[in-house]
């Protein structure tokens, strides 16, 4: 059985300030026997000097300080009864290190990653990417949606297009005409749009939707590459469906995510609420909140269950998340979002990870994270060379 990072991370606190309760108690001891590395870790938070070495490891300021920091934050209060971090908006957060398996755990907030030292080997920092998009319209027209202002994009037979702040917008008027357009994200972009039936779209790096301008009378339909999450609008007369490739995802009125890069094993359909039906190659299968459908190329559909959502969406919260996930899937999101080339030296063993980094920091900093799990990186321009 597995347990959500932040769940564990609220119940050793807990239990270092005295305010967990007895069924807390429980399911904390449940995870501590599930492997030694666990109990590792809660060994770890107990020890005063082990913090007080992993603050000042990463972050290079005065242990005393940090240490009274942490012993404040979580040090019980005669007016409180339960103490929750908000483990993303305080800097201690940032230094408590949860060492799962081979893998590691960081919160981190921009206060903090700003004091990571950046690693020696590497010569060109590159900035995070950001929100941008093109917008291809049915003419061929493009329109590059980084810098464009706010307001009317274009009108197209009678639908506007306009764009706010962070998205497009589609509204079709009345005896408008369907036309086809295309938004696309290059590497280091994500954008986000609404369709003209008023399902969101948010679209990860590297990524394509093609739709109508507005739908017909009795169907909705859009085609995908890479990854994007979807909001549609209810329509019980007027099934949503998502195709990619010769795979059909179709819907009334469901959020979900679909993560279908082409250097993927497999197409990874995740929901999180309603109900989805998939088709591939005469395969069908109805998802359920909490599953996750895995298409693979030789047509069979594999379902997982109780999928994690933080690990999902963590794109399109602002977060890479790692769950068990090894390198070459932690590299390939690195390399949409900061739009590098990932180059092996060598072969490098199969360890996983887990955990959570910001998707605002530099790559310097993302791999000065990595680097504790003993890989180490070269980056040259925009060549990121991974070493044994």
């Amino acid at each position: 059985m597995s347990y959500p990072n932040s769940q564990i991370e609220e119940l050793i606190i807990k239990s270092l300030n005295g305010t967990i309760e007895q069924e807390e108690k429980i399911i904390l001891e449940k995870w501590l026997n599930i492997s030694d590395s666990n109990k590792k870790i809660f060994e770890n938070f107990q020890s005063k000097q082990w913090v007080k070495n992993e603050l000042a490891e990463i972050y290079k300021f005065d242990k005393e300080a940090g240490w009274s920091t942490i012993l404040n934050a979580v040090e019980p209060k005669n007016e409180i009864k339960v103490i929750r971090l908000p483990w993303r908006k305080i800097a201690v957060a940032a230094g408590l290190l949860l060492c799962v398996g081979i893998g590691s755990f960081l919160v981190l907030n921009k206060h903090a990653a700003s004091q990571v030292v950046e690693s020696s080997e590497i010569t060109d920092d590159v900035i995070p990417g950001k929100t941008g998009a093109i917008l291809t319209l049915s003419n061929g027209k493009k329109i590059v949606l980084d810098d464009s202002k706010n307001g009317q994009l274009t009108n197209q037979n009678n639908t506007l297009v306009s764009k706010t702040n962070g998205g497009v917008v589609y509204n079709a008027g009345k005896d408008a005409e369907i036309v086809y357009n295309t938004m696309t994200t290059p590497k280091s972009r994500q954008y986000s749009l609404q369709l003209a039936d008023g399902t969101k779209v948010w679209l990860n790096a590297f990524s394509s939707i093609t739709f109508p301008t507005v739908f017909s009378s009795n169907t909705r339909e859009v085609k995908l590459t890479g990854e994007a999450y979807f909001e549609v609008a209810k329509d019980k007369n007027k099934p949503f469906k998502v195709f990619v490739n010769d795979i059909q995802i179709k819907v009334l009125g469901t959020h979900f995510n679909v993560n279908a890069y082409g250097d993927e094993d497999n197409i990874k359909t995740s929901l999180l609420e309603g109900s989805i039906l998939i088709n591939q190659k005469n395969n069908t299968v109805l998802l359920r909140p909490g599953q996750q459908a895995q298409t693979e190329k030789s047509g069979a559909i594999v379902v997982k269950n109780d999928v994690n959502p933080d690990e999902i969406l963590g794109w399109k919260n602002g977060f890479f998340y790692f769950e068990n996930a090894s390198l070459k899937v932690v590299l390939d999101q690195i390399s949409r979002w900061y739009d590098v080339d990932v180059v092996f030296e060598k072969r490098v063993d199969n360890r996983k990870f887990e955990g959570e980094i910001e998707r605002s920091l530099n790559l310097s900093q993302v791999l000065k994270i990595l680097e504790k799990n003993k890989v180490h990186f070269k980056l040259e321009g925009k060549v990121l060379t991974v070493m044994p």
